[in-house]
């Protein structure tokens, strides 16, 4: 795992998806998942660089996703696409946090769909929260 500013968290010494089909996948999406721009206290700056990054792993998603036939993956990465495309952070940071985060739910369903069809373990962001030095986004304020 590399080291990421904009995440809002330490990385982990040792990378947990080591035993995991698609490590670069569940790591980006993670890496997503617990970021600073799902947070109460993010700023549009945090936004901006988490949508570019978002649409960085909606590619890398999509790759993999091309070179197999899962109709279901295709399927949710179109609906995450379709959905990143109606953000708009340059414009309106807040209110496309929204959509990036609906996008990054189908694309956490697309990297089920590749594991399910693997027949391995589906990925869960809880399973390695205790990896990272974080407070799950939206509950903060509990």
């Amino acid at each position: 795992m590399e080291e990421d500013k904009d995440a809002g968290f330490k990385i982990p010494p040792q990378c947990p998806y080591l035993d995991a089909l698609y490590p670069e996948l569940c790591s980006l999406h993670d890496k997503l998942y617990f970021g600073k721009w799902r947070k109460m206290d993010a700023v549009p700056h945090d936004i901006k660089r988490a949508y570019a990054k978002l649409g960085h792993l909606v590619s890398k998603v999509e790759e993999v996703v091309r070179k197999g036939n899962i109709t279901q993956a295709r399927q949710d990465v179109r609906k995450a696409s379709d959905v990143l495309a109606a953000a708009n952070p340059d414009e309106e940071p807040y209110a496309s946090v929204q959509h990036m985060d609906q996008a990054l739910s189908y694309i956490h369903h697309a990297i089920n769909d590749l594991l399910q069809e693997k027949q391995a373990k589906l990925h869960s962001p809880a399973d390695y929260e205790i990896h990272y030095d974080v407070v799950l986004p939206f509950k903060e304020d509990l």
